[in-house]
């Protein structure tokens, strides 16, 4: 039954990147934050993507 909530790193990862350029799906944005709630690895690696969104505007300024 929690299968379908269950993501692997790697889908993660995708999802991370996908919502850089856009709104991801409601199911899909559950399933990240379920993921990163228990992913220590996946979570350090949103704050390094957010660390570069923040790095590329101030360089664009």
């Amino acid at each position: 039954m929690l299968g379908w909530i269950r993501i692997p790193c790697a889908h993660a990862h995708r999802l991370l990147s996908e919502r850089m350029d856009r709104a991801i799906a409601t199911d899909d944005r559950w399933r990240l934050r379920l993921h990163l709630m228990a992913c220590d690895m996946c979570s350090r690696f949103e704050r390094q993507i957010d660390l570069m969104r923040v790095a590329i505007r101030r360089f664009g300024e």
